[in-house]
């Protein structure tokens, strides 16, 4: 599976091990998710070790409006407008760019790539 936001390293207790691998790496993971602590992880299967379970499967959420797909904090990925009430697939936590004076919060969504960026404003979620 590829893991689409970068992802902290868990031991069997839910503790961070300090490391971390990067979005877009490839990793092999048990099908079965882990509950640890009420969260939902993936365990390596080359190593005792956990990811959460959005970096790499992402969370469907509802738009409560209308939204646009960012590629870079300033620049649109294309003119292709998300409706009202569509469930949209996002992964992990949300990533904070600099807009001039003013910070704003995305999600990556489905259908990123190394190469090409999907972001989606927090604010257009419930």
């Amino acid at each position: 599976m590829k893991i689409m936001h970068a992802a902290l390293l868990y031991d069997e207790n839910g503790k961070s091990l300090g490391e971390k691998y990067g979005s877009y790496r490839k990793v092999t993971v048990n099908s079965s998710l882990v509950t640890i602590n009420g969260m939902q992880y993936y365990k390596l299967s080359d190593r005792d070790a956990y990811i959460k379970a959005t970096n790499i499967s992402g969370r469907g959420r509802v738009l409560k409006r209308n939204a646009y797909v960012y590629a870079t904090s300033k620049r649109r990925a294309d003119y292709t407008v998300l409706r009202k009430g569509t469930t949209i697939t996002t992964y992990g936590g949300s990533y904070k760019f600099k807009n001039g004076k003013r910070y704003k919060r995305y999600y990556r969504v489905a259908g990123a790539t190394a190469t090409n960026k999907r972001y989606v404003k927090v604010v257009n979620f419930k």
